[in-house]
């Protein structure tokens, strides 16, 4: 399998939709969009609305990353913290999540344990050395302190190895800080070698929701595909510790940010086009589904692979089997079904293990304090529908 950045930036070619491709009778036969539609004007002001509200928090946690004395490499801002969700009312401010990817978790660690020992559980007493390894080992390679006070701001911030970070765009281990990014997410510290496994970990989650997608589909239901890949097989959704409304919540609330987010990406697949403002169409012929396929991570890859034996596919084994294979998977009439629960077996191991890691990285009363919290969302949210 490959993992390729070019097609983020490659020239899109308009084909001719003909009148049976309509879906739902949304689209007009002989209807062709050139290039992605411009946003319309009440979409344009919401992202400039956004886009300051970004400026004015961004401003803000730059200041919190600069409380730091251990060095952070690349910083990026995510969830209701940053973002509104559709749903919920006022109240409270939420605790803003952070990624901080360090090049030496250890040495990282040691830093900031000297300097802020109170943002650490017991585990601080133990050590550089014991905190990394529980960083490493366990769940999806994430160490998080969460309900810590900064300049007057409420964060919950995961160190994360720069390894495993990219690792994760690139390759699809856990999903787990992969799948949290293909949403909008605010960068508050660059760095060049990630900007493009992020680019790559979005082409990556456009190629997988058009597996799950018909011929022809709003882009809200691509973006809803989209978002829902960081929560299929999450346990928390299962047991009311997520709001089950939260995937539609998020694009709803957000969807000029993730327009703006994929345009260049959607531009850059030669399988994927608008034919309408908010409709759009992909190319279902197997020979374009199988070469899409055989650019997704190996980890989705296999589990495909395995998904589609459990359905009673010939799928041989090796290397060399990866045309035949593929060609066979997206042949298949469940292709949708099988796509989503490889999704989910990658994301419900590390979710469920990083949630148990939780325990030990936040004690005991910060976990119960923070799913306190997330219950209390769930039960506003359930409560204005």
């Amino acid at each position: 399998m490959h993992n390729d950045a070019q097609s983020v930036n490659g020239t899109k070619t308009t084909r001719q939709p003909a009148a049976s491709d309509k879906s739902s009778g949304q689209a007009s036969a002989g209807t062709t969009v050139s290039g992605v539609p411009d946003l319309t004007l009440e979409e344009e002001a919401r992202l400039e609305d956004m886009r300051a509200a970004q400026d004015e928090i961004k401003n803000e946690l730059q200041m919190v990353l600069k409380q730091f004395v251990a060095p952070i490499r690349y910083a990026f801002a995510y969830g209701s913290g940053v973002y509104k969700q559709a749903g919920y009312g006022g109240g409270s401010k939420p605790m803003v999540d952070l990624i901080f990817a360090v090049s030496h978790p250890d040495h990282w660690h040691a830093l900031n344990i000297a300097q802020n020992r109170s943002h650490y559980s017991f585990m601080g007493t133990l050590g550089s050395n014991a905190v990394s390894f529980v960083q490493d080992r366990m769940g999806a390679g994430v160490y998080y302190n969460p309900f810590v006070e900064i300049n007057g701001i409420m964060v919950k911030y995961g160190v994360v190895s720069m390894e495993t970070l990219s690792s994760d765009l690139l390759n699809w281990d856990t999903l787990y800080l992969a799948g949290r990014m293909h949403k909008p997410t605010l960068t508050l510290r660059r760095d060049p070698l990630m900007r493009i496994s992020k680019q790559v970990n979005l082409t990556h989650a456009v190629r997988a929701a058009l597996l799950t997608l018909p011929k022809n589909f709003t882009s809200e239901e691509l973006f809803q595909a989209i978002a829902s890949i960081s929560f299929a097989g999450d346990f928390r959704m299962k047991i009311g510790g997520e709001n089950p409304q939260k995937v539609q919540n998020i694009v709803e609330a957000q969807m000029p940010l993730f327009k703006s987010r994929y345009r260049s990406i959607i531009e850059g697949l030669p399988n994927l086009e608008y034919i309408g403002q908010d409709l759009l169409q992909q190319d279902m012929g197997p020979a374009a589904r199988a070469a899409m396929l055989r650019k997704m991570p190996n980890n989705f890859y296999d589990q495909l692979v395995r998904q589609g034996r459990k359905a009673g596919t010939k799928l041989p084994p090796g290397l060399g089997a990866e045309k035949v294979n593929s060609e066979r998977l997206v042949s298949m009439p469940e292709i949708d079904s099988i796509a989503q629960k490889a999704i989910e077996k990658i994301v419900a191991r590390p979710a469920l293990t990083q949630s148990l890691k939780g325990i030990l990285t936040s004690g005991v009363t910060k976990s119960l304090t923070y799913m306190r919290a997330k219950n209390e969302k769930f039960r506003k949210a359930d409560g204005q529908k």
